[in-house]
């Protein structure tokens, strides 16, 4: 089983990709979250590790 996955999207050319690409990331990590509340402990704790 693959461990990534393929995103395709379609995007207006004045839209920065960095932008597009962190509103992705911060829906899919409140969704994740959302559906499995101990990832946020892990978060911080590694956040303040590294």
């Amino acid at each position: 089983m693959p461990d990534y996955i393929h995103v395709f999207i379609d995007v207006p050319q004045t839209a920065a990709s960095f932008d597009v690409v962190r509103t992705f990331e911060d829906i899919s990590a409140i969704e994740l979250f959302k559906a499995f509340p101990q990832l946020i402990q892990f978060y911080r704790m590694r956040y303040f590790m590294a």
